[in-house]
C-alpha cells in the first residue's frame, strides 16, 4: 500500500509545472541565502502569498525550492565575505573563510554544495522511511495526548532556542496570547479585539510572518547603517580557483555522513535547528579527525561538517510536522502556514487523505536536491559577485514586497499596519535577544493547544491530573518536568565551578 503511494507521488511530481517551480525557488533561494541580513524563512514568508493562487503541487514545491537553495546560499558570504548568509552556515565560517584567503573559494563553495545535497538527501530518505509508520502511530493519539505533545513540544523548544529558557517561555507565552486573538471557538464571545472587526477573524499568519522578519530585519539593518562592507581580504574573484576533486570529497565521505547523522537525530528533535547541528558536527569532526590542529586553518572536513549537518536537517525537520502537525522550527513553521492556506493541515489525517500528495511533496524535496547540485555547480560563480550588493539597494526593495505582499493577504490596509506592528515587536525582541521561534510556533498551534486542552478537560471528567494515567500523555508530562528541571540546572552548576 505504501509502496503504492509512493509510486502515485512520484507521477504526481512528475509534470513540468512543479518542477520548474522547483527549479525557481532554488533560484530565489540561493540568492537570498547568499545576501548577508536575508533568510529563506523571510523570503517564503514573503513570497507566500504568491502560491495562493496555484494548486498545492505547484505552491509548495516552489517554498521547497527557496527553503533548500536559501540554506545551502548561507554558505557563499560565510566562505567569501566571513559573515553567514544563515545561521546554519556560521559554523561553516571558520574553515571556508580561510580556504578563501588562501584562493580555494571555489573548492570551498563546491565542498559546501556536494556536502549539503548529500547530507539532504539522506534526510529525506529518512522521511520515505518513518513518514508514514509516525503517522500510524499518531492515529492513537486522543486529545489528551495531544495536548501533552504539545506541552513537551513547546517547553522543549522554548528551553533550546536561546539563551535563556525563560525568555524562550515567555516568547512561547506571547504567541499563546496572539493565538486567541479573535472569536472563541468554544464560547462564541470575542477575545482582544478591542472593537476593532478586522480582529476578530483572528491574526494573520502570514501578516505576523513578514513583519517579524522582513521589517524586523530592515530596522536592524537601517540601524546598522544599510551599508555592507567588503573584506579587502577575501579572494572574490571566484571562479579561478582550483576545483573540487573526486579524490578530495572521497576523503572526507565519512565525516558527510557521520555529520549528516546528526543533523538527522537533531532535526527530528522539535527546536534545536540548523545552527545547533552545524556546531555539533564541526565540534565531532574535529575531536574525531587524525589532525585536529587543522580546523580551523581551512580544511575540507571543516566546511564539510556543518554543511552537511545543517542540510540533514531539512527532511528531518518535516517528520513531527508530518505525522503529528508540529512544526519543528521556524521555517517548518511557516512551512506549516502554507500547507494550512492551500487546504492541507499535516496531520495524520492528511496523510490518510492525501498520501499521494504528501509523497509526491516529499519527491519534490529530492528533485530539488539534484537540482541544486546542478545549478549551484553552474551558478555558484554569479551568485558570489551578488554578495557585494550595498543593502540601502536591497532592503527598501524588500519593504516594497513585504507590504505588497501583507496587503495580498487580504486586500486590507490594516495588515500592512499589523505588519509594521509585528515589524517593531521583531525587532525588540532580537535586541534583547529573545527567540522568535517559540512565538511563531505557539502563535500557529495556539488553537489547536486551546481546543486539545478542552477536550482533555471533558474526557478527563474535569481533571487534568487523569493526564497521568494514560501512558502516552503521563510519558509527555513527565519528559516536559524533567527537562524544564535541566534547563535551569546547568547555570547553578556554572556558578559553582567558577566560584
Amino acid at each position: 500500500m505504501y509502496f503504492q503511494e509512493i509510486i502515485n507521488g512520484l507521477h504526481l511530481i512528475l509534470n513540468w509545472g512543479s518542477l520548474l517551480m522547483i527549479c525557481g525557488g532554488i533560484l530565489l533561494g540561493m540568492l537570498v541565502g547568499s545576501l548577508p541580513g536575508l533568510t529563506a524563512t523571510m523570503a517564503i514568508a514573503i513570497l507566500i502569498p504568491l502560491s495562493f493562487s496555484i494548486p498545492p503541487l505547484l505552491g509548495i514545491p516552489f517554498l521547497v525550492g527557496i527553503y533548500k537553495g536559501g540554506l545551502y546560499g548561507g554558505a557563499i558570504p560565510a566562505i567569501l565575505v566571513s559573515t553567514p548568509g544563515t545561521g546554519g552556515a556560521a559554523a561553516t565560517v571558520f574553515d571556508g573563510y580561510p580556504m578563501a584567503q588562501k584562493g580555494k573559494a571555489k573548492k570551498a563553495i563546491q565542498m559546501s554544495l556536494v556536502a549539503s545535497t548529500v547530507g539532504d538527501t539522506l534526510s529525506d530518505i529518512v522521511l520515505f522511511m518513518f513518514m508514514a509508520p509516525l503517522a500510524m502511530v499518531a492515529l492513537y493519539f486522543g486529545s489528551p495526548e495531544y495536548f501533552s505533545l504539545f506541552v513537551f513540544s513547546l517547553v522543549l523548544i522554548a528551553g533550546v532556542t536561546g539563551q535563556s529558557i525563560l525568555k524562550g517561555l515567555f516568547s512561547a507565552f506571547v504567541g499563546l496570547i496572539v493565538s486567541t486573538i479573535g472569536i472563541d471557538s468554544v464560547t462564541g464571545s470575542s477575545r482582544f479585539i478591542f472593537g476593532n472587526l478586522n480582529m476578530a477573524s483572528g491574526i494573520t499568519f502570514m501578516t505576523m510572518l513578514i513583519g517579524l522578519f522582513a521589517i524586523s530585519e530592515i530596522l536592524i539593518q537601517a540601524e546598522k547603517g544599510l551599508t555592507l562592507k567588503k573584506n579587502a581580504d577575501v579572494n572574490t574573484k571566484y571562479g579561478k580557483q582550483d576545483r573540487l576533486t573526486w579524490n578530495e570529497f572521497w576523503r572526507v565521505k565519512k565525516v558527510i555522513i557521520q555529520s549528516t547523522g546528526i543533523g538527522t537525530f537533531i532535526g527530528i528533535i522539535p527546536g534545536l535547528g540548523a545552527p545547533i547541528a552545524a556546531f555539533l558536527a564541526y565540534s565531532f569532526a574535529k575531536r574525531t579527525s587524525k589532525t585536529p590542529e587543522a580546523f580551523g586553518q581551512g580544511t575540507l572536513e571543516g566546511v564539510a561538517a556543518p554543511e552537511a549537518a545543517n542540510s540533514a536537517v531539512n527532511g528531518a525537520n518535516f517528520l513531527p510536522l508530518f505525522a503529528f502537525g508540529i512544526p519543528g522550527d521556524i521555517i517548518t513553521a511557516v512551512m506549516l502556514g502554507a500547507f494550512v492556506v492551500h487546504g492541507m493541515r499535516p496531520g495524520p489525517d492528511l496523510f490518510q487523505n492525501h498520501a499521494a500528495t504528501m509523497y509526491a511533496i516529499i519527491w519534490g524535496m529530492v528533485f530539488a536536491n539534484a537540482f541544486l547540485l546542478v545549478m549551484g555547480w553552474a551558478l555558484s560563480g554569479i551568485y558570489a559577485k551578488i554578495v557585494t550588493i550595498p543593502k540601502n539597494l536591497l532592503f527598501p526593495g524588500i519593504l516594497a514586497i513585504a507590504a505588497v505582499g501583507s496587503y495580498s493577504v487580504n486586500n486590507n490596509m490594516f495588515d500592512v499596519k499589523l505588519m509594521i506592528v509585528f515589524g517593531v515587536m521583531g525587532y525588540l525582541m532580537k535586541k534583547f535577544e529573545i527567540p522568535l521561534a517559540p512565538l511563531i510556533i505557539t502563535a500557529l498551534l495556539g488553537r489547536s493547544i486551546e481546543n486539545s486542552l478542552v477536550q482533555s478537560y471533558i474526557i478527563l471528567d474535569g481533571n487534568l491530573l487523569n493526564l497521568f494515567l494514560r501512558p502516552i500523555s503521563a510519558l509527555f508530562i513527565v519528559l516536559a518536568l524533567i527537562f524544564l528541571a535541566l534547563a535551569f540546572m546547568p547555570k547553578k552548576n556554572k556558578n559553582k565551578s567558577q566560584q
